[in-house]
């Protein structure tokens, strides 16, 4: 009977949709009559029970699938799972991450997606005011496994769990003593490596059990000049379908505008020199001005490509400590104790001075009277030195804009957990978490300072080149020429560098407190069997702050201006959930039984909201399962959406007013014939408002689990998801904001534009103020399919487990009303990512005795991208024409293990057969969508695992 209940266990967790064959379950079952059946909590759920399978659909990724992938962060596997979508981060974002990773369920985004450590929430973590947890703070050393619920579950666990729940569970039974060592490098460079070591203690008797582990991982960067795909900026020509090569309007030699040059020769020989681009990778194709053609915008680019992380680089490490002692029945006392520290870096290539054109900074023209525009500047017609309004040079004497992050991630579980009256137990846990980060931000420039150093200045009696006039000096400045050329004696100096750069420092924190308390049993009997029922009740504090550099702040640097962050909320709730088993062992219904949870939560910011969730699980004959779920769920505001200062931003959008003025761009200040665009990149505002109300959604799944009894180990699973989502907190949109204000006149308040005082810039949008507000809604629906065949052979126990999911709809309905249809695109500019229709992990298993074997297929299906295919210098949204296909991806992996004695091998292939990421004309970090496709090329792993 206890091998039979267990295969049936099993069997079902299988069938829910593991991500892999092997499975390790944690149930127990009585063999003999008298003992006590033992209830575990499933995700989804609170209330306890024999079966592991409820009506909600759960993914289980067990600790085998861990260790036999390699992956050493549990955010890198669980991006890979098919339900995953979207725009979440991870370390091969270098603009725009900080080494976090985080996972985005439905393609909804991780701050709808609820984190828990053994059913308990995880405090929000990052570089400080944080929505979502950062998972790369979780050791794999310490998982058990980790449950994923596809579902909406508000009712049961409060905000956040819109899109589903991702559950760690930890290794609460372990006993001995385990090392494990594993090597993970690129086969082309043997760059972007992670080593792994991890040490884990466990000691368990009879009343108690204590685990203790500690890790540390590295892992290296890999540079986008290292793979033929990054190593430029590649432009899809509309007219050819070639791939071309661009690059930056700023480059290493400088790039000024607005001059009628003289016929002399000096701006393109004497002034620059003739040859190649300093810094350039290939400098055939990125070329000096050396004729008087001296400002050619198709020649005179910059590679910025190669000096960029790709893989960015980061160190971890940490300890977990966890356990238990039962004094008796009606009384445990467990605890959780957990820190970690993250340094990680981001490398961007050096910083494009551009006051005016890149920063809208007025106030630094290079002066007519400074030394170094006279003595080696570009002249008029005249030959006359002149006052240069834009003026754009690449700083790569500074060597490039690093950042490096140092990130400390506490947290601690204190409870109290018993039964009595037989069938009741209780539990009373606290539980407080605390992020907190430093970062230092170098390469950037102080423009207060830069607008001295190209101001007046003179040569004085000594030879000194002096800031201001011979009337007026100013002390304590240093002269700036950006008119030589790096790598020479004429290149800007340490002494210039030094006193316009500098590096600032933010601090951050997330700060949470969790106090709760639950009572659980069997209510009363039904022929059926018991009714299972909760209640409980919890009080939750969060903060969070978010304090940048003082000089960034006042917004004078070429570092993205915010302003601090600062704020804390507390909610107070109650919930139940109740179990009732309708019929059991009868005709139609081998089991019928259907679950009720309802949540009361009240915020001190926007006031109540209740929520309800209610569950059916149907098996009408032995081997088939029906299952479904209706539910409400929300998601209250972020410290950060609440209370974030104002912050800059530089979206890629297009400004129809540029070519095409309306009466309504016209209005807006935009002259009648239009203007030249400043870039792609223009400058907006973003920031918190404290009236946000809460997201609130409604969740619809629908599924069928069957195993039939004539094809013995093959289960099939097919789930349907439907979600809602009204008052969405996001922003307009930069893009719609210019759209509405050309077509419509709507949202030109938003705008604010240079004007006829400021030359070629006039009409250029100077900044687009785009704060959150609770506007629009999403839809998201599909499919997940799963099937599961194992059977014995002759050489071993085979298996095949095929995860695919289907993204029907995806669409967001905006500000206006207007609906962008996502499902199949890829949209980059709005924020939401990528969301291939198809996705589809298939895991191939062959295990005999001492050794097993593992390939893994990951496909990626095909996407369409939004681009200007009419090449009319306009892209329709709704236009199928003005669209290009992003190709699919398919990548192989290879896994072999080997157990002998108390030592277990395991030696491995990432990415098989080599693939490249596909291109995206839209992709803004190289070429590619790093958050969706495979970019570090073929790894080779090597694992070492000793267990006494």
């Amino acid at each position: 009977m206890h091998k039979n209940l267990l295969a049936k266990s099993v069997r079902l967790a299988m069938i829910s949709g593991a991500a892999a064959a092997a499975f390790t379950s944690p149930v127990a079952f009585a063999a003999e009559e008298g003992e006590k059946v033992e209830r575990i909590e499933v995700t989804g759920s609170r209330i306890k029970r024999v079966d592991m399978e409820g009506a909600n659909p759960v993914q289980v990724i067990t600790r085998e699938d861990l260790v036999e992938s390699g992956i050493s962060n549990i955010g890198d596997i669980l991006q890979e799972i098919p339900a995953v979508a979207g725009a979440a981060t991870n370390t091969a974002i270098n603009n725009g991450g900080s080494g976090a990773v985080r996972v985005s369920l439905r393609g909804l985004g991780s701050a709808r997606t609820l984190v828990l450590i053994n059913g308990r929430r995880m405090v929000n973590s990052g570089t400080g005011a944080n929505a979502s947890a950062d998972l790369s703070t979780i050791p794999v050393a310490i998982i058990k496994r980790v449950e994923v619920l596809k579902d909406g579950a508000s009712a049961v666990y409060g905000s956040d769990a819109i899109a589903g729940v991702v559950n760690i569970i930890t290794r609460n039974d372990f006993e001995g003593f385990e090392v494990n060592a594993s090597y993970d490098g690129s086969t082309e460079n043997w760059d972007g490596e992670t080593k792994t070591v991890d040490v884990t203690f466990g000691v368990s008797n009879e009343n108690s059990n204590a685990v203790v582990s500690a890790y540390y991982t590295e892992q290296t960067e890999q540079m986008s000049g290292d793979r033929d795909w990054s190593k430029y900026e590649l432009d899809l020509n509309p007219e050819t379908g070639e791939l071309d090569k661009g690059g930056s309007s700023a480059p290493p030699w400088g790039r000024y505008n607005g001059i009628n040059a003289s016929d002399s020769g000096v701006c393109g020989s004497q002034t620059h020199g003739a040859g190649s681009g300093p810094g350039q990778s290939d400098p055939s194709d990125f070329t000096n001005p050396t004729g008087y053609d001296c400002w050619d915008w198709d020649k005179d680019t910059y590679n910025y490509a190669p000096a960029n992380y790709h893989l960015t680089p980061q160190e971890r490490y940490g300890m977990f400590a966890g356990g238990e002692y039962q004094f008796n029945d009606s009384l445990r006392f467990f605890t959780e104790l957990s820190f970690n520290r993250r340094t990680s870096k981001t490398k961007l290539a050096p910083l494009p001075l551009a006051p005016l054109a890149f920063f809208g900074w007025t106030d630094a023209p290079y002066s007519a009277d400074n030394y170094y525009n006279q003595t080696m500047g570009p002249k008029d017609a005249n030959g006359n030195t002149v006052e240069i309004a834009d003026w754009r040079r690449r700083m790569v004497e500074t060597g490039g804009r690093d950042t490096s992050f140092e990130v400390d991630t506490v947290r601690a579980v204190f409870g109290m957990a018993g039964e009595f009256a037989d069938t009741w137990g209780y539990e009373v846990s606290y539980v407080y978490g605390n992020n907190s980060s430093s970062s230092a931000l170098a390469g950037g420039v102080n423009f207060e300072k830069v607008s001295q150093a190209v101001g007046p200045s003179f040569k004085d009696g000594e030879g000194n080149i002096v800031c201001g006039t011979v009337d007026n000096p100013i002390s304590d400045c240093v002269s700036l020429n950006t008119f030589g050329i790096p790598g020479t004696d004429t290149q800007v100096s340490q002494e210039m560098l030094d006193f316009i750069t500098f590096e600032a420092h933010d601090l951050g924190s997330n700060e949470q407190t969790v106090l709760s308390a639950s009572v659980f049993g069997d209510a009363f009997e039904l022929p059926a069997g018991p009714v299972g029922m909760v209640f409980g009740a919890e009080h939750r504090e969060e903060s969070g702050a978010d304090l940048p550099d003082a000089l960034i702040a006042l917004g004078i640097t070429s570092g993205s201006s915010r302003q601090k962050t600062q704020g804390s909320y507390e909610v107070d709730e109650l919930y139940t959930e109740m179990n009732f088993p309708l019929l059991s062992g009868v005709v139609g219904a081998e089991s019928l039984e259907i679950d009720g949870a309802l949540r009361y939560s009240d915020y001190n910011t926007f006031g109540d909201t209740t929520n309800y969730k209610l569950g059916l699980r149907w098996i009408p004959i032995d081997g088939l399962m029906l299952r479904s779920t209706i539910s409400t769920a929300f998601r209250a505001p972020s410290t950060s959406e609440l209370f974030a200062g104002a912050s800059d931003n530089s979206p890629s959008v297009t400004d129809k007013c540029a070519t095409n003025p309306t009466a309504f761009c016209i209005a807006d200040g935009v002259p009648a014939a239009g203007f030249e665009p400043i870039g792609d990149q223009l400058s907006s505002t973003r920031g918190g408002n404290d009236e946000l109300t809460p997201e609130e959604a409604d969740t619809l799944t629908v599924g069928i689990v069957y195993s039939p009894s004539f094809i013995d180990g093959l289960s099939v699973t097919v789930d349907y998801w439907d979600i809602e989502l009204d008052n969405a907190i996001s922003t307009i949109g930069e893009q719609l904001i210019l759209d509405k204000c050309a077509d419509e006149g709507l949202y030109c308040d938003k705008i604010t534009r240079y004007g006829a005082d400021q030359g070629a810039l006039y009409g250029n949008s100077s900044d687009i103020d785009d704060r959150n507000i609770n506007v629009g809604s999403i839809t998201s629906s599909g499919y997940d399919f799963n099937l599961l065949y194992a059977i014995e052979t002759g050489i071993g126990d085979l298996s095949f487990n095929l995860d695919s999911t289907y993204y029907d709809t995806y669409d967001i309905t905006q500000a206006d009303g207007s609906v962008v249809q996502n499902a199949g695109w890829f949209r980059r500019s709005s924020g939401d990512g990528n969301f291939p229709e198809w996705k589809t992990n298939l895991n191939i298993n062959l295990a005999q005795g001492d050794w097993s074997a593992n390939w893994k297929i990951r496909y990626i299906g095909e996407s369409l991208e939004p681009f200007d295919a009419n090449n009319d210098g306009t892209t329709d949204l709704d236009d199928l024409s003005d669209s290009r296909t992003i190709d699919s991806q398919t990548i192989h992996d290879a896994r072999f293990t080997y157990y002998f004695d108390n030592v277990s091998t395991t030696i491995g292939v990432s990415n098989v057969f080599d693939q490249d990421p596909p291109y995206a004309a839209t992709g803004f970090n190289d070429n590619t969508d790093p958050r969706t496709y495979s970019t570090t090329g073929r790894h080779l792993y090597l694992g070492v695992g000793v267990k006494f």
